[in-house]
């Protein structure tokens, strides 16, 4: 009896695991900006252009300098 209760209890447990996944509530998303690396020219995505200040530092993903950018450089 004990072991019917052990092997109902793991497929249930197993069941909730592969046939009901949890759900992750996704973040609403703000539209990327994008700046032009000053050194190589890739575009480097901003994931807040609302929140950036008047100059802001980014590293480039392609030639990994970090530079200064000011918010006139920000294309959305």
């Amino acid at each position: 009896m004990v072991l019917y209760f052990i092997i109902a209890a793991a497929l249930l447990v197993t069941g909730i695991v592969f046939f009901f996944p949890r759900k992750v509530k996704k973040r609403p998303e703000e539209l990327a900006g994008t700046v032009v690396c000053k050194k190589c020219g890739s575009r480097i995505s901003i994931a807040n252009p609302s929140k950036v200040l008047d100059e802001f530092s980014v590293t480039c993903g392609a030639c990994e300098t970090r530079k200064l950018y000011r918010l006139a450089d920000l294309k959305r």
